[in-house]
């Protein structure tokens, strides 16, 4: 009998999977499909109104123009009466700022763009054949070739993946602003390894795909910088000091083009140089140097003057994004923002002649709301415009800066398009949605909830929602939908007034863990070096906390992400198996091993310095107490995520005799479309059996 059982139980493990698969219904046939398509379809309806465009100051300052619910309005900004505007009003209008930004053709994930015209439009620099040809673009010269020694591993006027996917650099070659001088990349990889993906999956021979991907840990590409001067046609070689595997990148000319800046970082990311090379004599200086205990933004924001010598620069010294105003020199000459206990946003405005600064930071008591600030370029007045205590966007200062327009809102609260004064108190409403679409839809509001984290300090935000007729007497599954990764975004406030995949049965909640932006240095370097560990910790404290109350169901939950999301997804199910019981991980680094330098090691440093941190962090570690359901997406052409990933996580739960369902899309990469998204809710409602209301 027991000789009889060896034999029989393959089978009969086969037949239960073939029987698992079978039973997972097709998405059209899930209970709440046909509400989940209709709040889909109402996506639009749902969050629009309350929005005024076209927004436009009059010369004098005695009124505006706006469009509202499709009408072209009047207001009055002395008295605050509205009327329908007229054609005598836009003669009165101040002249709209002519956009005199030249576009360039877009390019390709971590590409970099392989012509680059002249400000003059005389010439073009063409990477070709690993080299740099300058090449006549409206005259008969004969084209110029700037490099010659260029090969597959040592190439000129290109640069490589890794820039391109983590420093978003986008082009190998820039101009000067008098067309007189090219500057150009030299990109060695001799001693980075291949990585290999088969192509053609679908035809009878496969091909490959060879990339230099440096994982962690492994050789990084050596990039240099080269100057072709066009009048004496000579190339020399800019010698910038410093690490042999450094970063140099977010290279453009100063305003005044007698100098290329240039960011340089060190390999862990910690120093951050911004560097000024003369393009005469190509001395190179520092002009900003920035430091950080754990890592340093790469691109912090900066915005010169009219003066071309002093420009708004983004520190984080203090431990808080602020702005500074500096000088070309290297001096600092003031800080402008004054947030001690929360960071700041982004640059809005410079008006030099009025002598005003305006920026965005999260200063309310909500920490994802952003308001609009305004402080003068000497430091003095420093104002909160936005004063109502929501999400604030869509700025529009009126040319005497006495008036702000923005929109308000909040998950639970519809958008409105305010006028606020100067002072920061609001005189008006030029748009108001009233939400009564959603309301009569039956649908329940956002939730925006709060609870502490492990410390026992760390307030930590989310939302939560509910299918339409939610009834708090009966227990739904909950949904995590996650990404989580350090640097991204952690929660947005913005209005939301549904999640269609409520409609199939859930509760959906989408939570700000630590080790994302917008809340301070301490808070976005919490997983500094254990990628996986608090970020991770967070995401079940907020489903500890959501299934206390009487209407979740803590043992049905289920988690959803790619890439970093589907990582935390994967890693969900095997660290925290008591709290989360189901999960679709979407192109999961299972192991930052396998991911690329830049960004893994700006985070984690190298294996060798933080082997610790590596292991702690691998789903592989955990795979004998994974006892939940869990399916694997993959893309097979998957070049930023590799597949082995997933194959590694699933080798080690087959070494543990665990069972999980997989998905490999042969014509993906790590965009995956096709049926992908309607397979997550049918594994989920499989796994998670949620019920709907007849």
């Amino acid at each position: 009998m027991q000789s009889q059982l060896k034999y029989l139980l393959p089978v009969l493990v086969l037949l239960l999977s073939i029987r698992s698969l079978s039973a997972q219904r097709p998405m059209k046939e899930l209970p709440g499909y046909a509400r989940y398509q209709e709040i889909n379809g109402m996506r639009r309806e749902l969050s629009g109104g309350g929005r005024a465009d076209r927004i436009e100051w009059s010369r004098d300052g005695d009124f505006v123009l706006y469009t509202a619910d499709g009408i072209r309005r009047k207001l009055l900004l002395k008295t605050l009466k509205v009327t329908e505007a007229t054609d005598e009003d836009k003669e009165l209008l101040v002249e709209p700022k002519k956009n005199e930004t030249r576009g360039k053709p877009p390019v390709a994930r971590a590409q970099q763009r392989t012509t680059e015209v002249s400000p003059d439009s005389k010439w073009k620099a063409v990477y070709k054949n690993f080299n740099v040809v300058i090449e006549p673009n409206e005259n008969k010269e004969e084209p110029i070739q700037v490099t010659e020694s260029g090969t597959e591993r040592l190439r000129y006027g290109t640069g490589c993946w890794v820039y391109g996917e983590e420093l978003n650099q986008n082009e190998a070659m820039w101009w000067s602003p008098d067309s007189s001088k090219l500057v150009y990349y030299e990109v060695d990889e001799r001693e980075m390894k291949d990585y290999y993906l088969t192509l053609d999956n679908l035809s009878l021979y496969t091909s490959l795909q060879s990339v230099r991907y440096p994982k962690a840990g492994d050789p990084n590409p050596k990039v240099g910088l080269w100057v072709y001067d066009l009048k004496n046609r000579q190339a020399r070689k800019i010698e910038i000091e410093g690490e042999p595997m450094q970063y140099l990148y977010g290279i453009r000319f100063s305003p005044d083009g007698k100098e290329i800046l240039v960011h340089r970082t060190n390999r862990r990311q910690d120093v951050m140089d911004l560097l000024a090379v003369d393009m005469e004599t190509l001395r190179v200086r520092t002009v900003v140097t920035e430091k950080q205990s754990t890592w340093q933004e790469n691109s912090p924001q900066i915005q010169f003057l009219k003066d071309q010598k002093r420009f708004v620069w983004e520190t984080e010294a203090s431990g808080w994004k602020q702005f500074q105003l500096r000088q070309m020199d290297g001096q600092p000459i003031r800080l402008l923002s004054e947030g001690k206990e929360y960071p700041c946003g982004t640059i809005v405005k410079i008006d030099e002649e009025a002598g005003y600064f305006y920026y965005t930071a999260f200063s309310d008591r909500v920490p994802y709301n952003t308001q609009l600030h305004r402080v003068r370029l000497d430091g003095a007045e420093s104002t909160r415009i936005t004063t109502s205590p929501l999400n604030h966007s869509s700025f529009e200062i009126s040319p005497n800066h006495r008036f702000v327009i923005a929109t308000r809102d909040q998950v639970d609260v519809p958008p409105a398009t305010v006028l606020y004064d100067e002072s920061g108190k609001e005189l008006f409403v030029l748009a108001q949605a009233d939400g009564k679409k959603a309301e009569e839809a039956n649908l329940e509001r956002c939730e925006l909830f709060s609870y502490l984290a492990s410390d026992g300090k760390t307030t930590l935000y989310g939302t939560l929602h509910k299918p339409s007729h939610f009834d708090p007497a009966k227990k739904y599954p909950l949904l995590i939908d996650v990404y989580g990764g350090p640097a991204s975004i952690g929660l947005s406030t913005r209005y939301n007034p549904a999640n269609a995949v409520c409609e199939f049965g859930y509760l959906v909640a989408k939570i700000g863990n630590r080790g994302t932006i917008g809340r301070g240095k301490a808070f976005e370097s919490a997983t500094y070096l254990k990628l996986g560990g608090l970020d991770l910790d967070d995401q079940a404290a907020g489903v500890k906390f959501l299934r206390e109350r009487s209407y979740v169901d803590g043992e049905r939950v289920g988690i959803y992400g790619h890439s970093y999301g589907g990582y935390m997804s994967a890693l969900a199910l095997v660290r925290y198996p008591d709290v989360f019981h189901a999960a679709v991980a979407g192109a999961p680094v299972t192991d930052f091993r396998n991911y690329d330098t830049i960004y893994t090691e700006r985070y984690m440093q190298t294996p060798q310095e933080n082997k610790e941190g590596y292991e702690f962090g691998s789903c592989m570690k955990y795979v004998d107490q994974f006892r939940g359901k869990l399916l694997l997406v993959h893309g097979l052409i998957d070049d930023n995520v590799h597949p082995s990933n997933t194959w590694q996580l699933a080798k080690a739960l087959h070494g543990a005799d665990k069972r999980f369902q997989m998905m490999i899309y042969p014509e993906f990469d790590h965009g995956v479309g096709s049926t992908y998204s309607a397979l997550r809710w049918e594994f989920l409602h499989q796994a998670l059996h949620p019920t709907v209301d007849p």
